[in-house]
């Protein structure tokens, strides 16, 4: 079924997600430029709306199984 999919899809964004916010905690401003733990937080708040927008479809595919 596609909501099955698209839940292991989301469950392993979350796992990127939490990996990369550890990384982003460990870093110091030695370690990093600037730029790149900008970058970083950036790919982290896309990855953010990308998991609602997982969850919404999942929650639509659901209901719309529910019918």
């Amino acid at each position: 079924m596609k909501s099955e999919r698209l839940k292991k899809e989301l469950t392993k964004l979350n796992a990127k997600r939490t990996k990369l916010s550890e990384f982003l905690s460990k870093q110091n401003k030695n370690t990093l430029s600037a730029t790149q733990r900008e970058l970083l937080k950036e790919q982290k708040q896309v990855m953010a709306k990308y998991a609602k927008v997982l969850k919404l479809r999942i929650k639509d595919l659901e209901a719309k199984n529910d019918d």
